[in-house]
């Protein structure tokens, strides 16, 4: 079964999945949602376009470097207030991950649909980002597709120098989803427009660093 690999690289990213009013989260690796989202930039669907085909691709993420989660300030001119009325000025949190690595793959039965995201995502209609408009790719995003099964293609071999491969863990951290799990994440789009999310379950798994750098 193919599998689509994209690399998310940046200096700073956010993966937020339950934040709430001034309260901005971050997750260390990419939720569906933000995957999506991503996709739906690329091929251009507006939010009250259907994402059920986008949200059936099975995810996996390989964490080719953890990120260090920070937090920045922002001041908020007219905030809303949680009864739904205008309140004041307040002080928002917002965390976020610096200095990430991430191979992400999705897995389909659809060939088609994978290459219409390939050549989406090399000439995208609407601009990329990681989880903020400001924070943008600093590497190419498609990796291409491989004909391996989500967990087998999250194996593959990116380039990169010796003397950061002894810098990184032996054993990289894997998030892939799986039908049971007592990890559940509601992070599944269902409508942009409702705000509507699904959930889904997902297994951390480890690949040793050799399996998945090979130096250049």
């Amino acid at each position: 079964m193919p599998t689509l690999l994209i690399r998310m690289r940046a200096p700073m990213m956010s993966w937020g999945d339950h934040s709430r009013f001034t309260i901005r989260d971050t997750r260390r690796e990419p939720t569906k949602s933000a995957v999506v989202g991503l996709l739906c930039s690329a091929l251009g669907r507006s939010r009250t376009e259907p994402v059920h085909d986008l949200a059936a691709l099975k995810m996996g993420v390989r964490v080719n470097q953890e990120g260090i989660v920070q937090c920045d300030y922002h001041t908020v001119m007219d905030g809303i207030k949680s009864g739904g009325g205008k309140g004041g000025t307040v002080i928002s949190h917002r965390y976020y991950v610096a200095d990430a690595d991430y191979l992400v793959g999705l897995e389909s039965h659809d060939q088609r649909l994978l290459d219409i995201l390939v050549a989406a995502l090399q000439s995208p209609i609407w601009h990329l980002y990681f989880g903020r408009k400001s924070f943008v790719p600093s590497c190419p995003i498609p990796v291409g597709i491989v004909d391996l099964p989500l967990f087998g293609a999250l194996e593959y071999k990116l380039p990169r120098s010796q003397k950061t491969i002894h810098k990184l863990p032996q054993l990289l951290r894997c998030v892939v989803e799986v039908p049971e799990s007592l990890d559940i994440r509601q992070d599944v789009p269902i409508s942009w427009q409702k705000r509507l999310f699904g959930s889904r379950c997902v297994e951390s798994l480890f690949l040793d660093k050799n399996l998945c750098f090979s130096p250049n």
